[in-house]
């Protein structure tokens, strides 16, 4: 076992490594998405289309949500070693938050075509936001997945 003691210490550090560049290319992603943000705020004011436009910019919010969620995640983990199930289904929740808000812009007032869909995501929700809370209570002494919110 002492021979394989350089072996464990390499992985460790490539792990560390990996976390770093997953917490880079999570602040990477997080800065073009705002731009795109921004990008999408230009766009619906010149075209007119605030509701709608409006609507998708709130989706980018939130898809700008999950990633502040999973750097508060990898930036717990890189400090304490320590990885909260929490924040991937924090992560669900908020996609599916997401797609609950986008559906009636891409279905262009058509809801009768998505409601199928419309009904499976709410129930979705409902399923993921009791798992959540499950979850949580049976861990109280955790924060959460420090969310940034």
């Amino acid at each position: 076992m002492v021979g394989y003691k350089w072996f464990e210490s390499l992985m460790e550090q490539a792990n560390k490594l990996l976390h770093v560049f997953m917490a880079v290319v999570l602040l990477v992603a997080s800065l073009l998405l705002i731009w795109q943000f921004g990008q999408d705020v230009v766009q619906t004011v010149r075209s007119g289309a605030v509701a709608q436009g409006f609507l998708h910019a709130l989706g980018n919010l939130f898809i700008l949500w999950v990633l502040s969620s999973l750097i508060s995640a990898e930036i717990r983990y890189m400090r304490t070693g320590n990885f909260s199930v929490l924040v991937f289904i924090e992560a669900a929740l908020i996609t599916l938050l997401r797609q609950l808000i986008i559906i009636p812009v891409e279905s262009q007032g058509q809801l009768q075509n998505w409601a199928w869909t419309y009904g499976l995501i709410t129930a979705a929700v409902v399923a993921v936001g009791i798992t959540y809370f499950l979850v949580r209570r049976v861990m109280p002494g955790e924060q959460g997945a420090d969310s940034g919110s």
